[in-house]
């Protein structure tokens, strides 16, 4: 039976089936937030339980954490853990390759705050929808920053980066480093308009679309935050990942858990640093859910503790290495 405009009688039905009637009142609101529809009364009796339970869930994270962060409903309290995962990554292999190279940056206090964002270097918020292509979305954007900082912003083409990449990728999941390796071995990129998102893996077209962006080469930083925001303040951004399951119920703030395992599998990218106003130290990083998630699209981590493993695979792009930066990371 179809869910046309009976909200009203649903309410009273399955108001006995929640303590209360708050959470079904939450439940409502959530469905037009989001523009939400069931195809009958038993998807809907189902999603509301499933609602309920990740509103305790964001109760108790409330409960527990240990920096300003504000946890509650999301775009995502209607999905179970299992569905969830979809967004995040599903990579068949989690090891970098051998031939990764490391670099090391002295860590300085040049730069306490920095915002690439303010430099106008950092593209739209975009949506990843169903697809767990967090990993091509983190890395074009950080390819995308990297060539705003010498003056020539980008906006590159993610699809590009899943339908060429690794067989066994695309929205199945991979690293920043299958995204950088895809790039070194198509040339580069098209632009985003030329070759647009689908959120589906096609075939490979990259020969049909001339090249916008490319890369030289790309590193990765040592497992360490102090120079990571060293390299973020004074290079540009950089492609994180983390461990993305409490993401499911971040609202805003400075987002530091109780508790939270540092097995990664999402990615994002940092975008810069600050402290808040009870100078606690945080990253500030691009998800790739769509403006509709946490503070428009973005999210703040605490900085120094290794939050949710944030620290493990801290990569970047190398865009020109014989060129000058030419902007420096705005405060």
């Amino acid at each position: 039976m179809p869910l046309l405009g009976s909200l009203s009688v649903l309410m009273v039905v399955f108001t006995s089936m929640v303590p209360g009637s708050s959470k079904l009142s939450a439940f409502e609101n959530f469905m037009k937030q989001f523009n939400k529809s069931y195809t009958n009364q038993e998807e809907f009796q189902y999603r509301l339980s499933v609602f309920s339970k990740n509103l305790d869930v964001a109760k108790r994270l409330q409960k527990e954490e240990q920096g300003t962060a504000e946890y509650g409903v999301t775009k995502f309290s209607d999905l179970t853990d299992e569905e969830f995962r979809r967004y995040s990554l599903r990579p068949v292999g989690a090891l970098p390759p051998t031939t990764l190279k490391e670099s090391r940056t002295a860590a300085t206090s040049e730069y306490p705050t920095c915002d690439w964002r303010k430099a106008g270097v950092i593209s739209d918020i975009k949506n990843q929808g169903k697809c767990g292509s967090c990993w091509a979305f983190a890395s074009v954007g950080n390819i995308e920053a990297q060539w705003g900082i010498i003056g020539h912003p980008r906006n590159l083409s993610v699809q590009q980066v899943i339908d060429c990449g690794p067989c066994d990728a695309g929205c199945r999941g991979a690293y920043a480093w299958d995204a950088y390796i895809t790039v070194l071995k198509e040339g580069g990129l098209a632009t985003d308009e030329a070759y647009p998102y689908v959120g589906v893996r096609n075939t490979c077209m990259s020969n049909k679309f001339a090249k916008a962006g490319w890369i030289h080469d790309f590193i990765m930083l040592p497992q360490n935050e102090q120079e990571m925001a060293s390299y973020l303040g004074n290079k540009g951004t950089l492609t994180v990942c983390l461990n993305s399951t409490l993401l499911k119920y971040y609202n805003k703030g400075v987002f530091h858990p109780g508790s939270c395992k540092p097995a990664t599998d999402h990615m994002v990218l940092l975008v810069g640093y600050a402290k808040d106003n009870k100078k606690k130290p945080y990253w500030i990083a691009k998800n790739s859910w769509g403006i509709d998630w946490g503070e428009n699209g973005y999210i703040r981590i605490f900085r120094g503790k290794n939050v949710c493993g944030i620290s493990k695979y801290p990569l970047t792009a190398i865009v020109n290495p014989s060129e000058n930066q030419r902007i420096t990371c705005p405060k």
